[in-house]
């Protein structure tokens, strides 16, 4: 994407929702990380102990690192630090790098649409399964994916327009 096309600016209208957002994402993913650390410690320290161990643990810590993922695709996306090929950023400049970057972003954008289309088809319909340890009907590991795929799909067309937005703004200076 663009050199910042992406940040967050408390001046610009819903900089300070987008910022709350990320604030909001980072901390769960810290949360989510620090569970995912916490359950392998449980699960390595049941080892050396007698009798059976937890299996919930090893479901919730799986369960959590992909949320992990889809929570924090968003707040990587707004922040360009998702993982990209910046072959293109070196080869091109000005206004094919923008068409380029804006290529990428509504194709991101149309993917995380499809995706969050899916994931609350999956949240949504009834289904009587349940996680094997847990007990947790399946429906609801989807509602994290959802979120974070919809959030992705906004940051990317976001970025799309700050792009061509400060592209005018360098235009006029």
């Amino acid at each position: 994407m663009a050199e910042n096309a992406g940040t967050v600016r408390p001046d610009r209208p819903g900089g300070r929702v987008l910022r709350w957002l990320s604030t909001a994402e980072a901390v769960l993913g810290g949360l989510l990380l620090a569970t995912i650390f916490v359950l392998m410690l449980v699960q390595a320290g049941q080892r050396y102990l007698p009798g059976g161990g937890w299996v919930w643990t090893g479901e919730l810590s799986r369960f959590a690192l992909v949320w992990l993922t889809f929570a924090m695709s968003g707040y990587l996306m707004q922040r360009d630090e998702h993982v990209t090929l910046k072959l293109v950023d070196q080869v091109t400049r000005g206004v094919w790098r923008r068409v380029v970057a804006s290529f990428a972003g509504v194709i991101v954008a149309f993917v995380c649409v499809n995706l969050a289309y899916e994931a609350f088809v999956l949240a949504t319909e009834p289904s009587s399964q349940v996680s094997p340890a847990i007990g947790i009907p399946i429906g609801y590991f989807y509602v994290i994916p959802l979120v974070g795929l919809g959030l992705t799909a906004v940051r990317s067309v976001i970025a799309v327009v700050a792009s061509w937005r400060t592209a005018g703004k360098e235009r006029s200076s």
